[in-house]
């Protein structure tokens, strides 16, 4: 079968892209022997056609990929991958549902319902626990036993903003972009801001323990563990859980302390010197592994 992939990340041609999303699609495209397309500027100068299968990696409305990419495999089955309920469909896919009324399969962590994807143009929905794939311990990281501090990262979610002012305060740092400090400060965000994770670098290795706060959302439809809980496991870096997950973690299967979970953000001092479990680490492997196979399975019937 041949196999094409396109990712939603935009950038060059010749770098390696940072972006998770890109990864886990590199991941996937290196099992199924798959071409690998993303939004760099070049990427339809070669535009190729027959494609058995055309599998999307993510979603955004800003991309170069050119919807000829998909006229010229008429006959493509399509599947759109995606961890993030609150994004709908690539563009050039909404393209290929109105122009040419194609349907699509998605494989997805979350229950449609909890989707912005409109069902009416989805043939099979697949539930799979796409977070793990991240995986990938960094032992030099790992092994380095010289970490200090907690750190909650990423970018704005107004889904957990309503926990910002409970946890972020002076015992968490905040690694986030420039333009987001002040939408973290209205939230009631008192935590020290640093720059934001560097993963081309040494990503968040030089932390101790990092914070997992869920969106209001993730309560009622499980989402699987996030990105962050197998980043964290990369890094050698304890996850630490707000209160507000125990329902998450519980469908996990993952066997989380209650040392490992916390009501306010004073109680991470006495939690200061805690480590992941290695169980963690066996579990997350498996849960990867058996993803990967998965997805080969489904997109290859």
């Amino acid at each position: 079968m041949k196999f094409l992939i396109i990712d939603s990340h935009k950038g060059s041609q010749t770098s390696i892209p940072q972006n998770l999303h890109w990864q886990n699609a590199k991941k996937i495209a290196d099992l199924l022997g798959a071409d690998l397309i993303w939004s760099y500027p070049t990427v339809n100068d070669n535009i190729k056609e027959n494609y058995d299968v055309i599998i999307f990696n993510h979603a955004s409305q800003y991309s170069y990929v050119d919807y000829l990419w998909l006229e010229k495999s008429p006959n493509a089955k399509i599947y759109h991958i995606t961890n993030e309920y609150n994004l709908g469909e690539p563009r050039i896919l909404w393209m290929a549902v109105k122009r040419a009324g194609r349907k699509y399969d998605v494989i997805a962590n979350h229950p449609e319902k909890a989707s912005k994807i409109v069902s009416k143009y989805v043939n099979n929905w697949n539930i799979l626990n796409l977070n793990s794939i991240i995986f990938d311990p960094k032992i030099e990281y790992v092994l380095n036993s010289n970490k200090s501090g907690c750190v909650y990262y990423g970018s704005f979610r107004k889904e957990r903003s309503i926990y910002f002012e409970k946890y972020l305060t002076k015992d968490i740092i905040l690694s986030t972009h420039s333009k987001n400090v002040e939408k973290f400060r209205n939230a009631g965000a008192l935590s020290d801001v640093v720059k934001r994770i560097d993963w081309a670098k040494s990503g968040i290795g030089e932390y101790r323990s990092s914070l997992y706060i869920e969106d209001t959302k993730t309560h009622t439809y499980y989402n699987y563990l996030a990105n962050r809980f197998y980043e964290a496991l990369n890094y050698g870096v304890t996850p630490i859980f707000a209160n507000e997950c125990r329902n998450t973690i519980n469908l996990s299967g993952y066997s989380v302390p209650d040392d490992y979970i916390i009501t306010d953000s004073l109680e991470l001092r006495d939690k200061r010197f805690l480590n992941p479990l290695d169980e963690w680490y066996d579990m997350a492997e498996s849960e990867k592994n058996n993803c990967l196979l998965d997805i080969v399975n489904i997109v290859s019937k």
